[in-house]
């Protein structure tokens, strides 16, 4: 007897195998996100999924390999997510408003997780790089404002470089997000100023169809609190 996982049809003993390193490492990625990856320990992960310490060696072989399965499942699912809530939207600006929203959520988070990676496990940090790289994220950022573009909403004409639009956006919220030296006046949170950055880096690019659908978005979200 075979069990079906994914696409795959698997005998029941790997299948259970496929299942126990799946729930580990969502459980896992959890505790990352959650409490850091410096401060999650093997033995913290073990004690709290409730399996051995050799069941972990044997299904990833070290702390780095469990770590970087964890993160790349992560980024994922947030990826997923994101494309389900862009699906939800009528237009690309919409969309775009939507993820962007979400993303500032855990862009904190995020952000300190890969600063963290850097640091102390730079050869996961690569790994990770080099798949986020193969899977083409900044390609699709760049997809998203040419299709703003022909919608109507972004400005074009050779007025917008995308990969410096890109540059300048990226380094700017890890600036807000790493940098302790920041100051924000009026006692505004790091979110609430990602979410300015974002909004006003949106309506910089925009024409004047682009900037009142965000004013018009804006006014609905604030009327939905």
């Amino acid at each position: 007897m075979f069990c079906k996982f994914s696409s795959l049809s698997l005998p029941p003993y790997q299948c259970e195998m496929r299942m126990q390193r799946d729930a580990i490492i969502k459980s896992a990625a959890e505790m990352f996100v959650e409490q850091g990856i410096k401060a999650v320990r093997v033995d913290d992960i073990a004690r709290q999924i409730g399996v051995s310490k050799r069941t972990l060696y044997e299904q990833f072989g070290d702390k780095e390999e469990l770590l970087y399965q964890c993160l790349s499942y992560y980024a994922r699912e947030q990826d997923r997510r994101h494309a389900e809530l862009g699906a939800q939207a009528e237009n690309i600006l919409e969309a775009m408003l939507l993820v962007f929203g979400k993303v500032m959520e855990t862009a904190e988070v995020g952000l300190r997780l890969q600063s963290n990676l850097r640091r102390f496990y730079p050869r996961v940090y690569e790994r990770l790089m080099d798949e986020h790289r193969r899977q083409k994220g900044l390609e699709q950022f760049k997809i998203a404002l040419r299709r703003g573009v022909e919608e109507g909403y972004f400005q074009g004409g050779g007025y917008l470089d995308f990969d410096l639009a890109i540059t300048l956006l990226r380094y700017s919220v890890e600036g807000l997000v790493i940098r302790k030296d920041v100051l924000l006046s009026h006692n505004m949170s790091t979110n609430d100023a990602l979410v300015f950055l974002v909004v006003n880096f949106l309506r910089g690019i925009s024409t004047e169809k682009g900037i009142r659908f965000i004013d018009d978005f804006l006014e609905k979200q604030k009327a939905k609190k």
